[in-house]
């Protein structure tokens, strides 16, 4: 990225850091999660609005590769966060995030194939079963969310450049 003026490094921050919240809300606020059941909608428009904001308030074109890497770091801190709030959840209050909405999703699953109750009381059994988290299963599990989220909210950063992209294209055909 070219050479930034105070004011945009700021914004930059707090688009990081907008991105990185809305991570964190869609994967730990009860029945918020369920977005990410769709795959990973959350994440993916995380990331998307991270780099929006970033582009809108900054004044700055980014290409697709800048806006992936951007939101891409969105990501891993949102992800980072996501798992060390899940973590003092777990331990301190013993609840598991988007719990609610998995049991939500076995209950619809029971009412769809009622015909399969072993399968669905299997899954509520595994869904209650008590949990603990060592460190080592901490840090895995830091690795495995980063994995998977930091890339998603990449490719929202990817389509946020694109949908202005486009915009702009409107706009000048239209002047």
């Amino acid at each position: 990225m070219k050479e930034q003026l105070p004011h945009q490094q700021k914004e930059k921050l707090r688009a990081l850091a907008r991105g990185a919240l809305l991570i964190v809300l869609t994967t730990t606020v009860p029945y918020l999660t369920l977005i990410n059941a769709l795959f990973f909608a959350g994440i993916f428009i995380s990331g998307a609005i991270a780099a929006y904001t970033y582009i809108i308030n900054s004044q700055l074109r980014l290409t697709s590769s800048e806006a992936f890497l951007f939101s891409f770091f969105s990501g891993v801190a949102g992800s980072i966060a996501s798992v060390f709030i899940s973590y003092l959840l777990l331990t301190i209050f013993n609840y598991r995030a988007g719990i609610e909405g998995l049991m939500l999703l076995i209950s619809w699953m029971q009412q769809m194939a009622p015909d399969q109750p072993e399968f669905t009381l299997q899954l509520r059994e595994i869904l209650e079963a008590p949990v603990e988290l060592t460190p080592v299963d901490f840090l895995l599990s830091i690795v495995v969310t980063v994995f998977l989220y930091a890339p998603v909210a990449g490719l929202g950063g990817i389509f946020s450049v694109w949908r202005l992209k486009r915009q702009a294209a409107r706009a000048s055909g239209a002047g």
